[in-house]
Parts: structure tokens; C-alpha cells; sequence
């Protein structure tokens, strides 16, 4: 009781009202912004399309000449929200599903000395909330916002691979400003990459790979509030087995937001606020060509959030392959 009432006066100084309405607003914006991987309250920390951990081994170069279509699954259990300094100021149970359809595709036609592809992403999102602290449950679904990318190029030379692409975000998702539950960001957003691979050994057995990202937003919707520039970088290390079937290792990511989100909706609580996220874990991937298939399983703990939820994610890949075969006059 002592310990308590000591917590009671330290709150009554004027700077620690000001702190714990700051983070009060922050669990707010980010409980609304959980709600639905992006549908979120104007208190809270905006966050981009880009999910950090979303790929992995061999990342850093651009798929063979072929046609790709996946269903990629990706789940996020939050069991936290960290506050500024990375203090976990709330826990809860929110389980995020992303159902994402991927149709890529890479020709064998040449464009600046690489390869030309596309791909284009279609996301179904699931997201279910439960809290014993607000008695609140809540669940809700529906199409999110696509991903269409008409500038996907590649590089192989000796050992080592690149990749540079282009993309946008389309704000097709339901979104409404006074709601926490939208399958939408309600915001166009310009993405792009670029990344490197690289064969350690003469075999070709040891790889790693790395891939960065860059998201510039748009303003919201119905809002004056226009998310800040992001950053996220992607890295992985592996071993290939089995005539080169399999890939296994080691994957991790580290996301930052580059500068402040702008805007007359923006919380003055939050202003200043640059959250970031990291994450790490294994990965297994196995493609069979005689089968024209593809599967890929990846964990990832996330770890040193500030402003950010914390939870365990996964990713499950099944690709149908159709490999470009050239024709020999």
C-alpha cells in the first residue's frame, strides 16, 4: 500500500501528469492501431503497410524467370505494447492474420542489364482482440490495402545477386476516421527496395542476403495526419541442403521511422515519438521443382520495440511454381 500511494504522489507533480497522459495517448493510438494492422485512432503512432519479417533467406535478389503465385500467411501475436523508452506500459492478447495472395512474375526479357518482373498482393486481414484489463473482445475482417509493384529488376553476377524495385500501396481497404476497426490505412503509400545476396562459399551452399526498404506516405483519409517516412532492413543467413532443395537458417529485421508523423490530427503528446522494432528466428525453405512447389516457414520474436507492440511472428509460404522454360529454335 505504501509503494502505491508513493506511485499516487509522484503522479500529482506536474511533469509526471504530463508523462502519464503521454502514455496514456500512446496506448491508446496503439490499441487502436493493433485493432486492425493499421486501422488506427488519430492519438496514434502511425504506422506504415510494410510488414518488418515479411521475407527472408535469399531476399536480396530477384526470383528466377517464371511465374509465381503464393499464399502467404502471416500471423502476429501481440502480448505487449512498450512505451517510449521501451518499458512495457500494457499487456494484452491480440492475435493479427494477414491471409496475402502473391502473384509474381519475371520474364526473361532484359530491362537496364537485369531482369523484368512484377508482382502484385492481395491481403486479407483477420485480427481478433481480447483484453481482461478493458473487458473489451473484438474481432473484425475484411480486404486490405493492395500492393501492386510493375518494377521488379535483378542482377546476377558471379556469387552475388541484386534486386531494386518499385511499388505502391492502394488505399482499397474500408477505412473510417472515427474507428479502430478498419481493414484499411486509408492512405496511398510509394514503396521501394533494394537489396544484395551473396554465395560464401564455391558450392554455393552458405548464403546470405540483405533487403532494405523505404516507405513514403501519403496523407490519411479524412484526416490531417500524414505518417512519417520509415525505414525497415531486412538480413538473413543460411545453408542449403539436399541438391539444393532446402534452405534453413537464420532471419531478422530492424525497422525505424525516419522523422515525425505531420498534421493537425497528430496528438501533440506524441509529437517527437520515432518508434522502431526489431525481430529475429529461424527459417526453413523447400522448393521442388518436378512438384512446382514451393514452402517456406519463418519465426520471428520481436524485441527493443519503443512505441511499438512486442510478439512472436509467423509467416508461412506455399508457392505454385511454373518455371520459364526457353524454347531452342
Amino acid at each position: 500500500m505504501a509503494a502505491g500511494r508513493n506511485v499516487d504522489l509522484l503522479s500529482d507533480l506536474p511533469g509526471r501528469r504530463s508523462t502519464n497522459r503521454r502514455i496514456l495517448a500512446l496506448v491508446v493510438g496503439v490499441v487502436g492501431f493493433t485493432a486492425c494492422l493499421g486501422g488506427r485512432s488519430a492519438t496514434a503512432q502511425q504506422n506504415g503497410h510494410y510488414l518488418g519479417g515479411i521475407t527472408g533467406l535469399g531476399n536480396g535478389s530477384a526470383l528466377p524467370p517464371g511465374t509465381y503465385v503464393s499464399y502467404l500467411p502471416y500471423l502476429n501475436h501481440i502480448d505487449s505494447i512498450k512505451g517510449p523508452n521501451g518499458n512495457t506500459i500494457l499487456n494484452l492478447d491480440l492475435t493479427v492474420t494477414a491471409h496475402n495472395i502473391v502473384f509474381a512474375q519475371t520474364t526473361p526479357k532484359k530491362f537496364l542489364g537485369g531482369t523484368y518482373g512484377w508482382n502484385f498482393i492481395l491481403p486479407v486481414v483477420n485480427t481478433r482482440f481480447t483484453s481482461d484489463l478493458f473487458n473489451a473482445s473484438a474481432e473484425q475482417a475484411g480486404i486490405s490495402d493492395i500492393f501492386f509493384s510493375p518494377l521488379v529488376l535483378g542482377w546476377e553476377k558471379g556469387r552475388a545477386g541484386f534486386t531494386v524495385n518499385y511499388g505502391f500501396y492502394a488505399p482499397t481497404g474500408s477505412f473510417d476516421p472515427s474507428s479502430s476497426m478498419n481493414s484499411g490505412l486509408g492512405f496511398w503509400e510509394h514503396q521501394i527496395e533494394a537489396g544484395a545476396s551473396y554465395s560464401l562459399d564455391k558450392r554455393k551452399l552458405w548464403n546470405t542476403s540483405g533487403l532494405t526498404t523505404w516507405e513514403i506516405n501519403m496523407s490519411k483519409t479524412g484526416l490531417d495526419v500524414k505518417p512519417g517516412p520509415m525505414f525497415t532492413g531486412e538480413y538473413s543467413f543460411g545453408r542449403r541442403f539436399f541438391k539444393y532443395q532446402m534452405n534453413a537458417g537464420l532471419a531478422g529485421y530492424a525497422y525505424h521511422k525516419l522523422s515525425q508523423d505531420s498534421g493537425s490530427g497528430i496528438n501533440p503528446l506524441l509529437h517527437g515519438i520515432l518508434d522502431r522494432n526489431f525481430g529475429i528466428g529461424p527459417e526453413w525453405q523447400y522448393t521442388n521443382i518436378k512438384w512446382r512447389l514451393g514452402f517456406d516457414f519463418r519465426y520471428e520474436q520481436q524485441f527493443g520495440g519503443e512505441a511499438k507492440t512486442s510478439g512472436p511472428e509467423y509467416v508461412v509460404g506455399i508457392t505454385y511454381i511454373t518455371p520459364y522454360i526457353p524454347h531452342h529454335k
